[in-house]
């Protein structure tokens, strides 16, 4: 092995640190498992199937719509609008009532608003995904509720700013309440009739 010196100071070589990960990817990884299991649970719905449609979009306001008044998106400065009301007009296009919910009790820190409105804000690409699969003379205002161009990349940047301001416990704080808030749209799934396994 040489050795490099520069100033009468010996540099040796080390191996390679492991790329250090944004938050937004730290977060996107730890929540993975609990994003699959929604993603299936909420697939068990036929989107071409009125029923199954209504139910779907119900079991999306039952999580969504008491998250979106509890995080209160303007708060973060982000460049996002909520979809309750879209999906009030949805369901109230297709004979269903909003369904009741209790008003959350979460903690209230910031990171906790920012590790649901991950998963709120990120839900708005899949729903745009999902929106193929539903007939156009069925309601489609909450799952064409789309990013603008780049709103999503600037999600993620503002978030990974306020990680690192934040430090570890920030980060920490905001995981769990992602995961919170993936466990909220599971068990409003199930309440619909989705099923585990």
């Amino acid at each position: 092995m040489s050795l490099r010196t520069e100033t009468d100071v010996a540099v040796i070589p080390t191996e390679a640190t492991p790329e250090r990960l944004d938050f937004h990817q730290t977060i996107r990884r730890s929540t993975r498992p609990c994003h699959d299991e929604v993603d299936a649970l909420f697939g068990q719905f036929d989107l071409a199937d009125r029923s199954a449609y209504a139910d779907f979009l119900s079991a999306h306001a039952a999580a969504l719509i008491p998250v979106e008044e509890w995080l209160q998106l303007a708060s973060l400065g982000l460049p996002a609008s909520p979809r309750s009301n879209a999906l009030r007009v949805d369901l109230l296009a297709l004979g269903r009532p909003q369904p009741a919910f209790n008003p959350l009790t979460w903690p209230n820190r910031e990171a906790d608003r920012w590790g649901a409105a991950y998963v709120i804000e990120g839900s708005r690409l899949g729903g745009a995904m999902l929106l193929r699969n539903v007939p156009q003379d069925y309601p489609r205002a909450y799952l064409g509720s789309v990013h603008p161009s780049g709103n999503w990349r600037a999600v993620l940047a503002a978030l990974q700013t306020r990680a690192n301001e934040g430090g570890s416990s920030w980060q920490e704080d905001a995981l769990v309440a992602a995961q919170r808030t993936f466990t909220l749209y599971r068990d409003s799934a199930i309440a619909m009739g989705a099923t585990l396994g």
